[in-house]
């Protein structure tokens, strides 16, 4: 036997299939089927048998789990000496093309593994794959795959195909969506690559008709040469063959006592669907603000502690006692202070230095610290975060659902699209955000109180002494001044029975707005709350601005989303540092 004749009498992979437990789809306790050079196997069965699963098993497609979930056992064996590369290809149902290239381009992007002598010798390889599909070079080359038919994006994936020199190419439901006559004309292509490429097909089809035209039984639009619809061994020397997958008898099952569980309804209430979201929303973003915090917190704690340790202004004080008191000194008694005199009123000034400065750092390190992390970073640098996990995570979903026409399906079902995902979405993000805000704040201050102390920086009790005063300033309003003050009898009770929200520095109730407005944990919660309204919405906005996106479009949503909300977020984060400024 020649090399020849034992290439072709050897198949280019065989499966075998077994049932092993009664979630497999098939009925048979064994499914085997060869696929030679110019072979094509058609699978037939009703959906849900295991089809796809065999057909995507062949391509790689498909995990070791997925068999095993399914209680399938697969084997698949290759011919030797077969590169894997070019194993198996795929033609999905609808066209499997990068959307940013031309169809020359995806065939470029195809060929990578080929060198060509010249760009010439490229083009004309181009232009013969082109022309071994039935497409024009000419004409259609230069497309965009926006801009070709469905039968047209058929011919081109499978230009993809043959670049690659695939032995065997999956076809799973090839013709749907296709007018009949071009149709017609995919399954003849199909046919010629057969006869004239060698390529192996695995055909998934529930068109008879079409399917058999690709296996070579009819001939549409010819005699055929012995009158019954067939074309005889000479005109084509190979036909194809009928795997059919019986379904599972699910009785039996029931029968030996087998039972499925519940469907899984989960998402269908509003409530569940919030509930996914604020899991979705803290669980995932929680590292993230973790770490964030950390570095940030550890980074600005270790620099404002190392510059506050290396302030001294012991001699520039006692310059100025040299410059201011050697004159009073003199004006006083009307003699030049003697030096013995100097030494004691320097030594006098630097023991007070010496005793009130380590106080003063750590006060100015802790109130810095808090007021840092509480008023300016904190709700800041968790709103940006936030603005590509959760407003880029919205935005995506968003998109997708347009692009795919699920929220027009849920017009159609009389569900307001807004209701099902904008609304479960903002509340979850509403409790999320501040939440998050709190705990990356919460994470720096306890940072700063670590590494204070390192550097010399007071200690652990006097920092959270003075970050809880600076967090809990006394509330400037007329009610509620007596409840910071000592030795008052009044309580929160007789503050609001009695309210007055006027400040007590004015008699303006603008004053008192602005008090409450600021103060710190007040100030904190609101920041927190109006970034993720701005991310929310701008998310909202981007991915529903175009009715009939495609998807395309996507990535571009999702990016405008987390580009936008970032840039507005900044801009109102100045306006609230401006707000401070008006607290008197």
């Amino acid at each position: 036997m020649t090399a020849k004749q034992s290439d072709s009498t050897c198949p280019l992979v065989t499966l075998r299939a077994n049932r092993n437990g009664p979630r497999c789809p098939f009925q048979q306790g064994e499914i085997l089927f060869e696929l030679h050079p110019g072979d094509c196997v058609w699978l037939q069965g009703p959906s849900g048998v295991g089809k796809t699963t065999l057909a995507m098993s062949v391509a790689d497609l498909v995990s070791v789990n997925v068999h095993c979930k399914l209680h399938m056992n697969v084997e698949l064996s290759w011919r030797d000496g077969i590169p894997v590369a070019e194993h198996c290809g795929v033609l999905f149902q609808t066209t499997t093309l990068l959307d940013d290239l031309s169809v020359a381009g995806n065939l470029v992007v195809a060929l990578h593994r080929e060198s060509f002598p010249s760009p010439q010798a490229r083009d004309v390889r181009i232009k013969n794959l082109l022309e071994s599909v039935g497409l024009d070079y000419a004409k259609d080359a230069a497309k965009k795959p926006s801009e070709l038919s469905g039968g047209m994006g058929r011919r081109a994936s499978l230009a993809l195909q043959l670049a690659q020199r695939k032995r065997v190419i999956v076809l799973d439901e090839p013709f749907a969506g296709l007018d009949y006559d071009v149709a017609v004309s995919v399954a003849k292509e199909l046919l010629r690559l057969r006869q004239t490429h060698g390529t192996a097909l695995l055909l998934i089809s529930h068109e008879p008709e079409l399917a058999s035209i690709v296996l070579g039984k009819i001939s549409p639009g010819k005699e055929s040469n012995n009158g019954d619809g067939s074309i005889t061994l000479s005109e084509f020397s190979q036909q194809g063959r009928i795997v059919r997958l019986e379904p599972a008898d699910r009785s039996s099952d029931h029968a030996s006592g087998h039972h499925y569980g519940k469907p899984n309804l989960f998402g269908t209430t509003f409530l569940e669907r919030f509930g996914e979201r604020l899991v979705d929303y803290i669980l995932y973003s929680l590292p993230l603000i973790a770490l964030a915090f950390t570095a940030c917190g550890l980074a600005i704690a270790m620099l404002s502690a190392d510059l506050l340790r290396r302030l001294d202004i012991t001699d520039q004080v006692l310059s100025i006692v040299d410059q201011e008191v050697k004159p009073l000194i003199k004006m006083l008694t009307g003699e030049e202070p003697s030096t013995f005199t100097m030494m004691g009123v320097n030594f006098k000034v630097r023991s007070m230095i010496n005793s009130t400065l380590p106080q003063a750092k750590a006060t100015l390190y802790a109130l810095g610290m808090t007021k840092l992390f509480v008023l300016e970073i904190g709700p800041l640098l968790t709103a940006l975060l936030l603005c590509g996990r959760i407003g880029g995570s919205y935005a995506g979903n968003q998109a997708t659902m347009q692009s795919t026409s699920q929220n027009k399906l849920l017009r159609v079902l009389g569900r307001n699209p807004q209701t099902w995902s904008w609304w479960p979405a903002l509340l979850a993000a509403l409790l999320a955000g501040p939440l998050l805000t709190t705990i990356g704040t919460g994470i720096a201050l306890i940072l700063g109180g670590m590494v204070g102390p390192q550097y010399g920086i007071g200690d652990i009790h006097s920092y959270w002494e003075e970050a809880r005063a600076t967090f809990f300033p006394t509330l400037r309003l007329r009610s509620f001044a007596a409840l910071w003050e000592e030795n008052t009898p009044s309580n929160v009770w007789t503050a609001i029975s009695t309210l007055d929200v006027r400040s007590t520095n004015s008699n303006t109730y603008w004053d008192g707005g602005i008090e409450i407005v600021t103060y710190p944990p007040i100030f904190h919660w609101i920041k927190a709350q109006v970034f993720i309204v701005i991310i929310m919405l701008v998310a909202e906005l981007c991915a529903r601005w175009k009715p009939n996106l495609t998807p395309r479009g996507v990535p571009f949503v999702i990016t405008s989303a987390v580009v936008l909300s970032g840039l507005l977020v900044i801009m109102v984060d100045w306006g609230f540092s401006q707000l401070l400024l008006l607290r008197k």
